[in-house]
């Protein structure tokens, strides 16, 4: 009953939110994302997106339907008649789009341009844009979001204008969906669509037409209300929706000043990894949220939502832990849940896999509509259901995507590390300014930034010093600056920039032994998760080719040891992890020519074995230890069979 009366107080206290709206027309982020046309990946992260060009990406065909149907494009035989299609093919879309935008590929931008170009040439009357054929109004925000791709790279108006029409429509008019399937609870997140539109036209009425769309969603879905979000109560939901509709407070607070959204998106995001967090950056999530024991899994679309709603925390607050977390999820749980050709990926996947074949997913094998969800951790081309293999498609630009950002008026955000050059117009005589961040990170400890101008001009360069880095420093021109780099902070550089400086930033890592449930342990180093890369047996069970290239799903199964227990312990100096480095930075996400490599001592743990010959097991209670060898640990997002959490051998029985 107390629950209840909460409940209602604080709905009560939203809906008044609506009132006030009108005062705090602007936005109280402090951050803003950048125009996705100034950003160019350069080094590993250019090499990856364009391996994932000519991987799924630029071959989605090959996958099957629907991305063998025309999408958001004229399909008058080869119709989408559900929700889930369209979805599916939207997330493609957006990814493919900012891909191409990212690389300059022309063949990837035009495939996406021509469907939103139908869209908008074949809107209602009224300017709703969409399937007609559909009672859903989720998949529209996802194919918006490549629509606001759009105007963010060529300020084309007749995309904006086009977008305008479609909110001014009476479809859109109530975005409410408690009647609907569970979709239903994501149709409020057209909030996200209508606050971008108030960021380009300054008209209000989005912002209390959000308020009362939120307030309204609250009411429909008290679970995932706003009082749930403030609460203590332990999240329980669909993992995906949780991370889609968690950063709606997060964007109302931008727009609104009220706190008290902030406060509810960044306490959703407290529990859920306090209570479901995994070690490579995601929470828990086979369909539902499920603890974070050292076998569990997360569906593939979280390792891109959970970047995108983290991406808004970042602008929200400037706060460097959501850019920690981002990098973490991207470097650890997104790379380790494809192939590095970027030709299979996975639906589920976890820090512990030591076998993914099409009996390796108990996940949700007794729920009536998944029955045959056993293959869902294997490297396959399609699982039936499509939303991972259309969103795996935007893991890797939405990073890229937020990797600058702007602060005020003259300030220049390199909010995530890569490699990358970033090029805007700064300062009162809009000098042109190019950075050039030369650096190989996140497997090395320097970033560095180049500056190319034709004048002096002042301006901020804000970098990062992250959390896991105790002793950071920067260095101007090669002369150790002593400006204080704060852990877990941006750091402002202010100066008179001319042609030719360099800021340099070094960030030391140190091996961390990070403790984990069941007496576990894993290693972290910098923002890198390490595993041991379990020798492999893969088994193309199905090949395809398409456009001369061979696409497959594989059983993977072990092909050799893979049950170690390291001998060391939580605390222990990194004395006793020996780090290897290479200076070959060609392939850096191949296990084998990664160029950071963990040595450390270990025993097999001979009664740990695989469950049921086909399922990766907890870790085991006690220990019978074989004779010590050396292994290597390599980066989690580099593997497909992987260990990463070890059985901590000074806290459980061994014989």
């Amino acid at each position: 009953m107390k629950f209840k009366t909460n409940t209602r107080l604080l709905l009560i206290a939203a809906i008044s939110l609506s009132n006030a709206t009108q005062f705090f027309a602007q936005s109280n982020a402090v951050f803003k994302e950048t125009e996705l046309s100034k950003i160019k990946p350069k080094g590993w992260l250019n090499t990856m997106l364009k391996t994932q060009r000519d991987g799924l990406t630029g071959n989605i065909e090959v996958t099957g339907k629907p991305f063998t149907y025309e999408g958001w494009g004229y399909a008058k035989d080869k119709k989408m008649d559900n929700w889930e299609p369209y979805e599916q093919t939207a997330y493609w879309a957006d990814g493919a789009l900012r891909c191409g935008y990212l690389i300059d590929d022309e063949s990837l931008k035009l495939r996406v341009k021509k469907w939103i170009n139908y869209q908008i040439d074949s809107a209602a009357v009224d300017g709703a844009i969409g399937p007609k054929d559909i009672k859903s109004l989720w998949p529209q925000v996802v194919f918006f979001r490549a629509m606001m791709a759009e105007y963010s790279a060529t300020k084309d108006k007749k995309v904006l204008d086009a977008l305008i029409r479609n909110y001014n429509s009476p479809k859109y008019a109530k975005l409410s969906g408690k009647e609907l399937d569970y979709s239903g609870e994501r149709m409020m997140l057209h909030i996200e669509i209508m606050l971008w539109l108030y960021q380009q036209t300054n008209d209000v009425s989005y912002i209390n037409r959000s308020v009362e769309t939120y307030d309204r969603f609250c009411g429909e879905f008290e679970k995932i209300s706003l009082s749930a979000l403030l609460s203590d109560a332990i999240p329980h939901w669909h993992g995906v929706s949780y991370a889609e509709n968690i950063k709606i407070p997060a964007l109302l607070y931008m727009y609104t000043g009220k706190k008290l959204y902030l406060d509810a998106a960044q306490n959703a995001i407290r529990k859920v990894y306090k209570y479901h967090g995994l070690v490579d950056g995601l929470p828990s999530c086979n369909e539902g949220h499920d603890g974070n024991a050292s076998n569990q899994v997360h569906e593939t679309c979280t390792a891109t939502d959970m970047q995108w709603t983290l991406g808004y925390m970042l602008e929200a607050t400037g706060d460097a832990k959501w850019a920690d977390l981002i990098e973490k999820i991207c470097f650890n749980a997104g790379m380790g849940s494809v192939t590095k050709d970027f030709k299979s990926h996975q639906y589920y996947s976890g820090p512990n896999q030591c076998i993914a074949d099409s009996m390796s997913s108990h996940w949700n094998s007794h729920v009536w509509f998944i029955r045959e969800s056993t293959y869902r951790m294997a490297y396959r081309l399609n699982f039936g259901v499509f939303c991972c293999t259309g969103n795996i498609n935007r893991m890797l630009p939405v990073f890229s995507s937020r990797m600058w950002m702007t602060k005020g008026d003259d300030g220049i955000v390199a909010s995530l590390y890569s490699p990358s050059t970033y090029t805007t117009k700064i300062g009162k005589n809009g000098t042109e300014v190019t950075i050039n961040e030369k650096t190989n990170y996140p497997f090395d400890e320097n970033v560095k930034f180049e500056i190319s101008t034709k004048e002096a001009t002042t301006f901020s360069l804000w970098v990062r010093i992250p959390e896991w880095c105790k002793k950071g420093s920067i260095s101007i021109n090669g002369k150790k600056s002593a400006i204080k780099c704060v852990q877990g902070s941006y750091v402002e550089v202010k100066r008179s920039f001319q042609n030719g400086d360099v800021v340099s930033v070094d960030l030391p890592m140190v091996v961390q032994v990070v403790p984990w449930q069941e007496n576990g342990l894993a290693f972290q180093r910098g923002p890198l998760v390490y595993s041991y890369s379990v020798s492999t047996k893969a088994t193309a069970i199905e090949t395809r080719q398409l456009n001369g290239q061979f696409f497959s799903t594989y059983d993977m199964k072990p092909d050799g040891k893979w049950n170690y227990a390291p001998l060391v312990g939580i605390g222990k100096e990194a004395v006793d992890v020996k780090v290897i480095k290479s200076s070959n930075f060609d392939n850096p996400w191949n296990p084998l020519t990664t160029p950071v490599q963990l040595e450390v001592k270990a025993v097999p743990a001979t009664n740990w074995e695989i469950r049921h010959k086909h399922f990766t097991p907890v870790l085991p209670g006690f220990v019978d230890k074989g004779t010590s060898e050396t292994i290597r640990l390599v980066p989690l997002g580099a593997t497909t069979l992987r260990m990463t959490i070890f059985p901590d051998l000074e806290k459980r029985y061994s014989k």
